[in-house]
């Protein structure tokens, strides 16, 4: 009967594309949905991923091996993508398995309240940090370049506390943008959760002063334990394939602008803005615990996002990938050269290519998020890789001037075709380690995110 289960439902996974999509339905639980512990190979001792807020403890399971840290990725992935309550970081306990990723429902996940790194950053701190605003929540696109300042008028200020949101570029950490086959934009945005927000906030780390000396008197910016940072890339949904498309990804709403070109310094020129509907596309989420000091990398994508090179399935219609296309996969577009919507050609490299224990562990996973509730589109999800420490080093003994140490980061091969498209040889540490704030190279814990901090700030 499971082999008839799981052969169903890989059939209705490969009959879906990026522009079309089919219905189903069922029932399930309050709290959450599991299989048997015995169906998972998470460790002996180790809970199995089940469709719960609940998010996962750092116990004796992690840092164990690898099939137990996929198991540890899902269960981050799974909880942090449940409804958010009023309160920011903060699952809404009502909400059913049943109706976990429900279609058309536009409503935040836990992790989409945290606050984005342009609130944390503001020149004035917002004044309600750990709540939303009771007069709504949409998310607000109002840069183009990574940790560069907007060149473009804002909304009145009520208007934008009402928005309460930022997807705050195009740019790829290297490369440029990214432009799906429909000819539109990704957009991308990072989000910390109330722990790290709090610290930053505590610390007045957004005064770059306060960072400054702060770092000096620390030797780095060592973030507390259950930080957590996430990135996300978004696609437009085109409005005549909301109908169709809403069914496979989850869809929030947005304030994007138009981008008229690039002026003579290859930075953007904004016009308008105007509500989108963006779809899901990639998910990075990195955990900071006692266990995995130098955190735990987990990537997610859409499951049509695009081919592994040389694995080219003909009943898929990819987002970022055209078989009749005679442009070389993963090349940067050019400011000022490029059109922002000529499609970008993109596949994962055969060295990236997903293992077969995360595949079967995905297969599971999906089919476990159907039964629950067959209409979930956090079924056409998959997790791409997760990276972690195997001989973690705890922040006191580790390196005071940047570039930290790795502790033992395995695997090697990690990459998100969505925010690593142009340097999938690369792998989360070869970056991260070095990271740092002033002229001592102060080290910032693995994390870019006080870039943002300007003198003057």
């Amino acid at each position: 009967m499971r082999t008839l289960l799981f052969s169903f439902f890989l059939l209705s996974l490969i009959s879906i594309s990026c522009e079309s999509g089919k219905k189903d339905k069922k029932l399930n639980s309050r709290v959450g949905f599991s299989q048997k512990m015995a169906d998972f190979d998470c460790g002996a001792f180790c809970d199995p991923p089940s469709v719960t807020y609940q998010l996962p403890a750092d116990s004796s399971c992690v840092n164990s091996s690898q099939n137990v840290m996929n198991c540890f990725a899902w269960k981050n992935f799974l909880a942090l993508n449940w409804l958010a309550s009023d309160q920011r970081g903060v699952p809404d306990t009502a909400a059913v398995a049943a109706d976990y990723g429900m279609p058309g429902d536009y409503k935040p996940t836990v992790w989409e309240s945290y606050l984005s790194i342009d609130d944390v950053f503001a020149a004035k701190p917002p004044a309600q940090w750990n709540l939303r605003s009771k007069n709504g929540y949409m998310k607000y696109i109002n840069e183009i370049n990574k940790f560069t300042d907007i060149n473009a008028s804002l909304p009145k200020p009520k208007l934008r506390a009402m928005l309460g949101g930022n997807v705050d570029e195009i740019m790829q950490a290297k490369g440029a943008w990214l432009t799906d086959q429909s000819g539109n934009i990704v957009w991308y945005e990072i989000r910390m959760n109330t722990i790290e927000s709090d610290f930053v906030r505590d610390n007045k780390l957004y005064n770059y002063g306060s960072l400054s000396a702060f770092a000096a008197q620390n030797q780095g910016v060592w973030f507390p334990m259950e930080s957590i940072e996430i990135k996300a890339a978004w696609r437009i949904i085109p409005e005549d394939q909301l109908e169709s498309l809403k069914n496979f990804y989850k869809i929030s709403m947005a304030m994007v602008p138009e981008i008229k070109g690039f002026d003579k310094n290859n930075k953007p020129i904004y016009g308008k803005y105007l509500q989108k509907y963006l779809g899901l596309v990639g998910l990075h989420i990195i955990r900071k615990t006692n266990q995995s000091p130098q955190f735990t990398w987990m990537t997610f994508e859409h499951v049509n996002n695009a081919p592994t090179d040389g694995q080219i399935d003909p009943s898929v219609k990819y987002c970022f990938y055209d078989p009749k296309s005679k442009d070389k996969p993963n090349q940067s577009p050019v400011p000022g050269k490029d059109s922002l919507n000529k499609p970008v050609q993109v596949v994962r490299i055969a060295d990236n290519a997903i293992s077969p224990e995360i595949q079967q562990l995905n297969k599971q996973i999906q089919n476990m998020i159907k039964a629950s509730n067959p209409k979930s589109v956090w079924q056409y999800y998959q997790l791409v890789n997760v990276q972690w420490p195997e001989n973690p080093v705890k922040d006191k003994d580790n390196n005071k001037k940047a570039p930290l140490m790795t502790g033992g980061i395995t695997p090697k091969n990690i990459a998100n075709v969505t925010m690593e498209t142009y340097i999938q040889e690369k792998q989360c540490m070869d970056c991260h380690k070095n990271a740092s704030v002033g002229d001592q190279k102060y080290p910032t814990d693995y994390s870019f995110i006080f870039l943002k901090v300007k003198p003057g700030n």
